[in-house]
């Protein structure tokens, strides 16, 4: 062999490793960006100012006659802590989905369970699930409607964050319209029917 075809060789051998280790870097999977643990709330929480609104679909009528499902979702703030390892809650979303076995306006009146996914802000406090064994109605001294949960001699769950020591059998809320018994009927009995109520104010309590 030639003495320059030994150079070329000599050359060409580390320039092909290091074309080899340059493509198997450029390859290889970008790192996962990392990870934020969720906060693990003790103690209470409770928020003094609740807003949102109950969806009906299809609209609640006088007669019903047609399954209905009703979408809630509900902003809280107005949110303070007591004994709890979280200092700073500045807020909350609500959401739940329950269903009736027909759209009549009086199905408002029969209590049924329902479960409430909590997302709190700051988003790294860990969400809370919150269920009701039902509600019932309420009123302001106004004369709004709306509605108390648990129901009279009814419970409550939570699991996740505030969930205290008892699995929060004591959390509470309440949601109330802007609207009247009468005011409410009356949508009914429109020939839209009533496909919402907008929640103006109300309170949440997890302990």
């Amino acid at each position: 062999m030639s003495m320059t075809r030994k150079v070329r060789l000599s050359l060409l051998v580390p320039l092909g490793i290091v074309a080899v280790l340059a493509t198997a870097c450029s390859s290889s999977p970008s790192a996962a960006p990392p990870t934020t643990t969720l906060t693990l709330a003790n103690g209470e929480v409770t928020c003094t100012n609740i807003t949102g609104a109950l969806t009906f679909s299809p609209p609640l009528t006088t007669k019903g006659g047609s399954a209905e499902s009703t979408a809630i979702t509900l902003t809280a703030s107005g949110c303070t802590t007591t004994g709890s390892n979280v200092t700073a809650v500045t807020g909350a979303t609500e959401s739940t989905t329950i269903t009736s076995a027909t759209n009549s306006c009086t199905g408002l009146l029969t209590s049924r369970a329902l479960t409430i996914n909590i997302g709190w802000k700051p988003s790294t406090i860990r969400p809370s699930v919150l269920t009701f064994s039902g509600y019932a109605g309420t009123s302001s001294s106004a004369g709004d409607v709306g509605f108390a949960l648990p129901d009279k001699g009814g419970n409550a769950k939570v699991t996740g964050s505030f969930s205290g020591a008892d699995h929060g059998s004591g959390s509470t809320a309440t949601a109330l319209s802007d609207q009247t018994g009468t005011q409410l009927l009356a949508a009914c009995g429109s020939t839209a029917g009533l496909t919402s109520i907008q929640v103006s104010s109300g309170t949440m309590t997890l302990k």
